[in-house]
This record gives C-alpha cells, sequence and structure tokens, in this order.
C-alpha cells in the first residue's frame, strides 16, 4: 500500500468512529460535515476489507505455526482473539471451560465458548457492534 493510500485510510478511519462516536445518523453526520454520503460508506468499505484481509492474514500464519491464539486487530480499540482448530483436535481433547473465541471492544470483553450456537454469536457481535 502506498503512503498516500495508508494516510487516506488513517484519516477515514478517524472520520468514521468520529461519525460513531457523535450519536448522529450517518446521513445527519455526513451533512454537518460537508462529506458526501457515497464517500462515506466508500471509505467504509475499504477499511473493512483492509482489516478482513489483515485479519485473514494472520490468522494464516497462526494455522501455519500451531494452534495458538491469534488477536486479529478490527480496529484501534477492539479485537478479536481467535484460536484456529487443528484437523488432529477431536470432541474428547477440546477443553469446554476454555473460550474458544474472545471479543473485546474498549472495556467491553465477551468469551465465546464451544457450545455457543451461531445465532447467538451473530447477535452478540451485531450488540457490540452498536455498544
Amino acid at each position: 500500500m502506498s503512503r498516500k493510500q495508508d494516510f487516506q485510510l488513517k484519516k477515514w478511519h478517524r472520520l468514521i468512529n468520529e461519525c460513531r462516536e457523535s450519536g448522529m445518523m450517518i446521513k445527519d453526520w455526513c451533512a454537518a460535515n460537508d462529506i458526501p454520503k457515497h464517500q462515506y460508506y466508500y471509505w467504509l468499505t475499504k477499511i473493512r476489507s483492509e482489516c478482513y484481509e489483515a485479519a485473514v492474514n494472520q490468522l494464516q500464519i497462526a494455522e501455519a505455526n500451531s494452534n495458538v491464539a491469534v488477536p486479529v486487530q478490527i480496529q484501534a480499540d477492539s479485537f478479536v482473539e481467535i484460536r484456529p482448530n487443528t484437523v488432529s483436535e477431536t470432541p474428547k481433547q477440546v477443553n469446554l471451560s476454555q473460550p474458544v473465541a474472545v471479543v473485546q471492544k474498549g472495556s467491553i470483553r465477551i468469551e465465546i465458548m464451544q457450545s455457543a450456537s451461531a445465532s447467538f454469536i451473530r447477535q452478540l457481535l451485531e450488540a457490540v457492534h452498536y455498544a
């Protein structure tokens, strides 16, 4: 990534955080800050894409090295810790008292256990997103 692209991503990351922290609706915040709504969403998509690619790269490195928990940076104030499963793991080897994922956003820390359903995790992550 070029220095210009890196600068733009950081600038927009800051702007998007300002919008979220303002408590205003996106369209209202964009109007108040003289920012076209389509430009806001363009950069939001770019930032999400960059974060996704970084997370995938970190997981691939972790899976290649071992079954070690990997903190994946999502935003400046949050992370998701992911413990990749190995093919040789059987249900007997899984420690049910240990979380399989840890989500942290600011002061909120959520440990997700093996028995959590996909729908519950989805609802939980949506709630944390808006916290």
